[in-house]
Parts: structure tokens; sequence; C-alpha cells
């Protein structure tokens, strides 16, 4: 909302959105309503007309005529009966007994287990006292060997 600054009045358009503001945003344009006569004759000419459309009966058709539209509207309307109903239970019944017997299936084919192979190569060395585990030991062990040392 900005002054006009040629002849310094808001425009009917400031005006009607004043009129829509809450009473503390709109301050600045009543403070000039209050100086301006012009302003505030537009103003109130504004105010007139939105309120007359307010108050304008829209309504004013007899009660007969929202019964007929009522009556007319409901017949366009699809209605639910039996044979619909009955036909999307036994879609579900079939969607149920499909996916039973799937599973059924599924159930009594044995299970593929796969085992790797896991392949061990021991070597032993041809005299076990000379493994690697009892390098560390070997002073101990040379001394209780049972072999002839000579």
């Amino acid at each position: 909302m900005n002054l006009q600054s040629s002849d310094e009045h808001y425009s009917e358009a400031d005006l009607l959105e004043t009129y829509y503001m809450q009473p503390g945003a709109s301050m600045p344009v009543m403070m000039h309503l209050a100086d301006c006569t012009d302003c505030a004759a537009r103003y109130e000419r504004l105010e007139k007309k939105v309120r007359g459309l307010a108050a304008c009966a829209h309504d004013d058709k007899p009660d007969t005529f929202w019964a007929r539209q009522r009556i007319a509207v409901m017949r366009k309307l699809p209605r639910h009966s039996s044979a619909a109903r009955t036909i999307r239970v036994a879609a579900a019944a079939l969607l149920v007994a499909t996916l039973g017997g799937w599973m059924a299936s599924r159930s009594n084919e044995p299970a593929t287990i796969v085992q790797p192979e896991i392949t061990v190569q021991v070597t032993t060395p041809a005299d076990p006292w000379q493994s690697e585990e009892l390098d560390e030991y070997q002073s101990l062990v040379a001394w209780e060997s049972w072999e002839d040392q000579s």
C-alpha cells in the first residue's frame, strides 16, 4: 500500500485491502482517512458496497427446488449392489487362495544348502621336534630328545 505521489490519495485497491486488514496493521491508512475527506468518502462508499454484497440473499429458491436437486444427484451416484460386493469378496478370496497355494508350494521344495569346501593342508615335518611352533623352545626340547645326539 503506497500513497500515490501525484495527489497523495490511496487507491480503491489500497482502501479495499485496508477494509480486510487487522486493526493494528491498518493504522497508517486510518490516520490518513481522518485527515483526508476525499479518501474517507471513497472508503465509506467501498465499505457500503462490501456490506451490501454480504447482506444479499443468495438463496431465493423454494425448498422443493433443493429437494429435486438432491434427488437428481442421488440418482446419478453409483449404488452399491450386492452383486458388486459379492464380486469384490470373490476376487479377494481368489487372491488369498492363490497366494496361499504359492506359499505352500514354496515350502515343499527342498532347501538347497550349499556348504563351502574347506581344504586344510597340514604339513608335518619329518621330525616333529623341528616344527615352527617349537623353534623358540629348541634349547629346551634338545636336551629332552630321546634320539641319540651322537
